[in-house]
């Protein structure tokens, strides 16, 4: 049997997932930006309701981000020490590629071009090309600044149909103007599950 713990502080609730073969059990914090006092709570909680101890783990998978700033640092660190401690092999997970792949989920394989806002006039950009469940990075993900003059765009971006996910498309002109193309309709905005965190771990 197979066992895979999933850390997300990167939002406003913290999810602490385990995948057991085929079951999937989650626990999420009661209050919102209580990473720091809920996680440890949480990680043992739902070790409990599976019955297994953090010695019986194959692998720990936590995202690393763009989200919280302070949140994604206490999820980090919690997985690495988890990690250390029992010698269990640690993934980090970017949650614009947990994103691309929850929309394929739902829309099939493509090209998925997941934008997050950042600063102002600044969106974090992750091209994505999804196959069979799995997002597969076109190009290294960039922050891209909206005003800037000739901002290098990767050529790859420019050839391609792609779909727009996430909620930094608010900036959907500027972003479109930035990079020379149009989206194949309108953005969409797909929250991954627990399980779409876990199934990236496997």
């Amino acid at each position: 049997m197979k066992h895979f713990l999933a850390i997300d502080t990167s939002k406003m609730q913290t999810r602490v997932g385990l995948k057991c073969d085929s079951e999937v059990f989650e626990c999420r914090s009661t209050q919102k930006k209580h990473a720091s006092q809920e996680i440890l709570c949480l990680i043992k909680d739902v070790m409990d309701k599976a019955g297994i101890s953090i010695s019986h783990l194959d692998g720990i998978g936590v995202v690393t981000g763009p989200g919280s700033f302070t949140g994604v640092r206490i999820g980090v660190a919690a997985a690495q020490g988890l990690s250390i401690s029992a010698g269990v092999p640690l993934l980090g997970l970017s949650s614009m590629a947990l994103e691309a792949r929850a929309a394929s989920s739902v829309l099939g394989d493509g090209f998925y071009l997941v934008c997050h806002p950042a600063k102002s006039d600044e969106v974090y950009v992750g091209a994505y090309r999804c196959k069979a469940g799995k997002p597969h990075l076109v190009c290294k993900e960039f922050l891209l600044t909206l005003l800037a003059q000739d901002f290098p765009i990767p050529p790859i971006i420019k050839n391609r149909e792609w779909i727009g996910v996430g909620d930094g498309w608010a900036e959907r002109v500027k972003i479109e103007k930035a990079f020379g193309l149009k989206l194949r309709g309108a953005p969409i905005q797909y929250k991954p599950t627990i399980e779409d965190i876990l199934n990236l771990c496997i």
